[in-house]
């Protein structure tokens, strides 16, 4: 079995050695043993790391991602993976809209993007947005309240 150190994990990874060590105190990898004082990892390991990477990347929490890989024989839950690309999906819409509002604004020809009216019907649409679709943290904080 092919195996490497940390010091070459990182280095190979681009990963920082506490990254490594967090990964594996958070049980999402697991060292084969020591070469001296140096952990030593299955050469495998680069994959699982990129597979961590991907999941952090996609939005999964550390706990999601520790369930996934604890069960590496068991069927992927596909319910979850729709789920997560319909809310990347979502932030996309969000992003472009945040991006040409703010293009919208770089180039106005209003000093003062208050008073420009395409600025305003931008305003009182995220407006009716906020007051129908409250952030998550003002969900959680009126929940906890009531």
């Amino acid at each position: 079995m092919k195996e490497i150190t940390m010091s070459e994990l990182a280095r190979q990874t681009g990963l920082k050695s506490s990254a490594i060590r967090y990964y594996e105190k958070e049980k999402l990898i697991h060292p084969i043993g020591r070469k001296g004082l140096q952990r030593v990892f299955s050469i495998q390991i680069i994959d699982q790391l990129a597979l961590i990477h991907l999941a952090k990347q996609a939005g999964f929490s550390i706990q999601e991602i520790r369930s996934m890989l604890e069960k590496p024989q068991s069927p992927i839950d596909k319910n979850q993976l729709k789920q997560k690309a319909l809310q990347i999906e979502e932030k996309i819409v969000e992003m472009k809209v945040l991006s040409k509002t703010l293009r919208h604004v770089a180039q106005c020809s209003f000093d003062n993007p208050l008073n420009c009216p395409k600025f305003q019907k931008i305003l009182s649409a995220v407006k009716r947005e906020c007051l129908t679709n409250p952030p998550f943290i003002e969900k959680n904080i009126s929940k906890k309240s009531s």
